[in-house]
């Protein structure tokens, strides 16, 4: 592997432990709990900023190089290109529904549920399309200079939650992961 696959591929470890977390939340929802809307928000805020501003444009760099070469998965790669557009907006549209819920709109639970399992079904497929196929083209196309190239472009940020974490912007995130560690 290389860095920047490295990177990505923990990006996508820590991301199915949140998708877990946000899952275990919309359970409690779909039970008629009251979930920690708190949580949840701040859970999707670092989805936005992290994977639409870090994670999804260094995954588009990699696609780009790949699509401007002959070879295969050329489908693949551009429906992964689409969907990171469209998983913003699925993200942006349920975390909206989340606050309405916290300033106490009357929306109807099972239309704010549904764009949560929505949100979680496309993460997972796109997740499984990128580390299946794509990554693997990935690794057997490029070349160590390719990668090199890639590494200089990605963006470069901390990870506010995993990396240098930032407890004030994601205080009941952090403070979850914290008390799972613990446990």
């Amino acid at each position: 592997m290389n860095a920047l696959l490295d990177r990505l591929a923990e990006d996508h470890r820590r991301l199915a432990h949140l998708m877990v977390m946000l899952e275990g939340m919309l359970d409690r929802f779909h039970d008629g709990s009251e979930p920690d809307y708190e949580l949840m928000c701040e859970l999707l805020e670092y989805m936005i900023d992290y994977a639409d501003q870090v994670h999804h444009p260094s995954e588009d760099l990699i696609f780009e190089r790949l699509l401007a070469r002959p070879g295969q998965g050329h489908d693949v790669l551009r429906r992964l290109m689409l969907q990171h557009e469209s998983l913003g907006q699925l993200n942006r549209r349920f975390k909206e529904s989340l606050e309405g819920i916290v300033h106490e709109e009357v929306l109807p639970r099972d239309e704010v549920e549904q764009q949560g399992r929505e949100l979680l079904a496309t993460l997972r497929e796109h997740m499984r399309l990128e580390d299946e196929e794509a990554f693997p083209i990935a690794r057997e196309v490029l070349s160590g200079a390719d990668w090199a190239e890639l590494q200089a472009q990605a963006p470069t940020a901390d990870d506010p939650v995993f990396g240098k974490a930032d407890p004030e912007r994601f205080r009941a995130l952090y403070g979850q992961l914290q008390a799972e560690m613990r446990q």
